[in-house]
């Protein structure tokens, strides 16, 4: 009777401590399981972080002035033509260029919609003095799309008549929109997980040539340094006085976007006012002393 009790006891003993360490052994690997979770979990937040921020650094627009774009680049109009890039360029006026896709829900609507805005603000008139380019870099835009935005962009606008005419948006195949944004410098990412693209924010403007004049990167492009880059693209085309004087007295800031004073043609311009203006009082005077003077030597003979 002892002996089967105790062997009874060992048993029990033996299945509680048996039971205790499989326990013990679940908890330890759940234990390392789930730091091992959160561990990679960690490690690919870092990971897409640091993606992210490889991203970011490619996403700009590295064009630099003189630079030239592929004219003979192909691609299909808003009425579903197929056209060349160079059919803009041939026209003798400076082309305000700019890449975007029709599914943006980010910066695209508002570099058109401030694109739209300084057509309304600028002397230079569109048609007139310059031509607008807009390419779509996806290649499953359609122009079916492109004249629906078209519509919007025109709606945008004062003279709704002439942007229809002389704002072009483009649709194309992969083929020529890598040719065209790799001349142009416009790097983006398509992400296909999203089906979506990441991308930089800017606009160009060129040459009736078609060599890159100057680029303005963000979403705010002032009307009146939009207006003076288009001058000088234009080889001075656009015959305003106010913008040739301002353009002299003026340079253009990549940095900023802007078109800054130059100190010394600052000086240049006031000192040949200044002389303008004293030879023009000096010589007034010379001329009235002269007018008088035969006045009085009559007077005195008399």
């Amino acid at each position: 009777m002892q002996v089967a009790a105790q062997g009874k006891f060992n048993l029990n003993r033996t299945s509680y401590w048996t039971g205790m360490g499989l326990l013990t052994f679940c908890f330890i690997v759940g234990f390392l399981a789930a730091v091992g979770q959160t561990f990679a979990d960690d490690l690919s937040d870092i990971q897409s972080a640091s993606q992210q921020n490889q991203d970011a650094a490619a996403l700009t627009i590295t064009a630099k002035p003189g630079v030239q774009l592929p004219l003979n680049a192909i691609f299909t109009d808003s009425e579903g033509r197929q056209v060349h890039l160079g059919d803009y360029f041939h026209k003798g006026r400076p082309v305000i260029l700019d890449f975007i896709f029709f599914r943006c829900p980010g910066v695209c609507p508002y570099v058109q919609q401030s694109l739209a805005n300084d057509i309304n603000k600028m002397s230079g008139v569109i048609g007139k003095d310059y031509e607008v380019v807009t390419i779509s870099f996806d290649p499953t835009d359609t122009s079916t799309a492109a004249a629906e935005k078209k519509a919007s962009y025109v709606a945008q606008t004062n003279n709704k008549q002439e942007v229809a005419a002389h704002w072009h948006i483009l649709t194309g195949d992969q083929k020529n929109i890598t040719v065209v944004t790799a001349a142009a410098g416009f790097h983006y990412i398509f992400y296909q997980a999203f089906g979506m693209y990441n991308h930089p924010a800017g606009i160009y403007v060129c040459t009736p040539e078609g060599r890159v004049s100057n680029v303005f990167e963000g979403l705010d492009y002032d009307s009146t340094n939009l207006n003076l880059a288009l001058v000088q693209a234009g080889d001075d085309r656009i015959t305003n006085i106010f913008d040739q004087v301002l353009l002299f007295c003026c340079s253009f800031d990549p940095q900023t976007g802007k078109y800054t004073p130059i100190a010394l043609r600052v000086m240049s311009l006031a000192g040949v006012a200044v002389i303008i203006g004293l030879s023009s009082i000096i010589g007034s005077l010379f001329y009235w002393e002269y007018k008088h003077r035969g006045r009085v030597s009559l007077g005195a003979q008399a």
